[in-house]
């Protein structure tokens, strides 16, 4: 029998003693299937408005690069126009995941830095490497998947960020990187008042203005620090979870759409020139501001998510992954949906239906299978060495 036929078998074993295990600490079937679809009975402490922004932004992920890679329009036409206002509205999808990382890991619990280390690598970087893997298996390795030089060369492109097969992981890398920081910032801005904190934000969006829109003036900005960095979208999510935040919602509601309004005619009439106006600069954060300060608004009078935005939200780490696979090798090379097949909105909203199903689906049986078991294995490896330390540090003791 051929060594990957071996391969796949033991694959097989392992997904399925995975799962029985993780089924037994579950409590049984029942509770396992909706764990895995992440509809189990929570704490009561989630807050509803995160799960919707999530979904919203891994839709908004989809929507930028649907929009993106259609190229048929002719510039200045009714539909490139609408596109352009599309993606305007799309873009804030970088902003909304960092804001939701900074809020959801600056606001808790201190916690010893090896065991958050621990968590973050099986819940983000271990998926990402198996991800990572599968994107140069497809457009690299292709039958060379069990060649351990391509596992050697996997290791090294991983470690050296998104490969052109991949390149949307760059968002990955800037999240995973919060996670370095994250005991440390948590320690800091927890132990600020919301004077000082708030200060610190208007700080961010001064620094971040300054290196976005002095070079128009000819001034190169170079006093880069966290302050301008991806660093200060993380702790301005966290802004958003403190009771101060509350004096702002209607100002961040008012001038995120008036941000809209203005970036969305610059992309039309300047779009090499709106780049400024995208990612870390004031006005795409006075957009993804508004979006919180909205949902933020009205969390007691939001609906508990449906079992939709349950499963996306379960899986939505997973489908910003594998969407770009999914977009432009199954739903565009395979299918021939773009953004303009139907008409801008009718193209646009189908082409992204199409690839959120298929990344769901993708990602749910890639997750419970590839995933589970590299997963499993390393928890078994991790153990064991953990058996061994323990060993030589009693004897080293006695």
């Amino acid at each position: 029998m051929q060594t990957k036929y071996l391969i796949l078998i033991l694959g097989l074993l392992i997904v399925i003693l995975a799962h029985g295990d993780r089924g037994r600490k579950a409590g049984g079937s029942g509770p396992y299937i909706k764990s895995i679809l992440g509809i189990e009975n929570g704490s009561g402490r989630r807050i509803k408005g995160y799960d919707y922004i999530r979904v919203l932004a891994v839709m908004a992920v989809i929507g930028t690069h649907v929009v993106q890679s259609d190229t048929q329009l002719s510039s200045g036409s009714p539909g490139w126009i609408g596109l352009r206002i599309a993606e305007t509205a799309f873009l804030t999808c970088n902003v909304l995941f960092v804001m939701l990382s900074g809020a959801l890991l600056l606001n808790r619990g201190e916690e010893p830095v090896a065991s958050f280390y621990r968590k973050r690598v099986f819940r983000v970087v271990i998926p990402m490497a198996v991800y990572y893997m599968f994107y140069l298996y497809m457009g690299l390795y292709h039958s060379g998947l069990f060649n351990p030089a391509n596992w050697l060369d996997a290791g090294r492109r991983f470690l050296s960020g998104p490969s052109d097969w991949n390149p949307h992981f760059w968002l990955m890398y800037v999240i995973i990187s919060f996670y370095l920081t994250a005991p440390f910032f948590r320690v800091m801005v927890q132990n600020m008042s919301d004077r000082l904190l708030t200060s610190f934000v208007f700080l961010t969006f001064v620094m971040n203005g300054a290196l976005a829109w002095l070079p128009l003036a000819g001034i190169q900005f170079s006093f880069v620090t966290v302050l301008c960095g991806w660093e200060s979208v993380f702790v301005f999510g966290y802004f958003w979870t403190r009771p101060v935040s509350k004096r702002f919602f209607k100002l961040f509601m008012a001038l995120g759409t008036v941000s809209f309004v203005f970036t969305a005619a610059a992309s039309c009439i300047a779009p090499d020139g709106a780049e400024m106006l995208f990612n870390k600069a004031p006005s795409m954060l006075f957009m993804a501001g508004g979006i919180f300060a909205w949902f933020s608004e009205r969390e007691n009078r939001l609906k508990m998510p449906g079992m939709a935005v349950r499963v996306i939200g379960k899986y939505g780490f997973s489908i910003l992954l594998i969407h770009w696979y999914i977009l432009h090798y199954v739903t565009e090379e395979r299918l021939g949906l773009f953004a303009s097949s139907l008409g801008v909105i009718g193209g646009t909203a189908l082409a992204m239906a199409v690839t959120l199903i298929l990344s769901l689906l993708a990602a749910l049986v890639f997750d419970n299978t590839v995933v589970i078991a590299v997963e499993y294995v390393c928890e078994a490896a991790l153990k064991w060495l953990e058996k061994i330390w323990k060993r030589l540090t009693r004897r080293s003791a006695s």
